[in-house]
């Protein structure tokens, strides 16, 4: 065992002579304030050198503190540069919004996007048939003449269209299917209406 602190070690006097004996993992350990389960691990990362020796790995002492020395240079280097700092924060903000997305889900606090659109397409398609048996239902409690159920039957895709317009001036795009399902513009059902030929 050599009696020298570290800081002889890297950088001995003239009058300094030092051997490089290989020791184990564990008075390695002792030098560097580490374990041996982590100097071994150094090893398996490519930090240290070590050679099979007497049944065990054995480390060349002076190169390992050496390369341990170096290894924590480069490593306060990289922390220090800026643009890495930013990019762990951002990869930091990205792990936590991921964690927060699949906590709100396992709360039932989210809901797919696909499942909302789904329920709103249904929604908007049934709004919409019911609207257009308006006139017809009406005509018929009332006693209404052609021309009146035409003309409320007309007021009613007009509002639809309106609606229609306004949504897509507010979310063109997003909304686009489920405007399509309320638009006023007839579809091969309509035709079937009691209104045939009366616009």
């Amino acid at each position: 065992m050599i009696d020298l602190t570290i800081d002889e070690l890297l950088d001995p006097g003239p009058s300094v002579e030092i051997s490089d004996d290989l020791e184990n993992s564990a008075v390695l350990a002792d030098w560097l304030g580490l374990s041996s389960s982590r100097i071994n691990q150094l090893a398996r990362d490519g930090i240290f050198q070590r050679d099979y020796h007497n049944g065990q790995y054995a480390f060349p002492l002076k190169a390992s503190v050496q390369a341990y020395a170096e290894h924590l240079r480069n490593r306060s280097v990289r922390s220090s540069d800026p643009r890495l700092a930013d990019e762990k924060l951002r990869v930091a903000a990205g792990q936590a919004d991921k964690l927060d997305i699949q906590n709100q889900k396992s709360r039932g606090e989210l809901i797919p996007a696909a499942a909302v659109r789904a329920e709103w397409l249904s929604v908007a398609a049934d709004l919409r048939a019911r609207l257009l048996a308006v006139p017809s239902r009406v005509a018929a409690k009332l006693s209404l003449d052609r021309p009146a159920t035409a003309a409320l039957d007309v007021e009613l895709r007009r509002a639809m269209q309106a609606l229609s317009e306004t949504a897509n001036e507010g979310a063109e795009g997003a909304t686009h299917s489920a405007d399509s399902a309320l638009s006023a513009k007839p579809t091969p059902d309509d035709t079937q209406t009691p209104l045939e030929g009366q616009k």
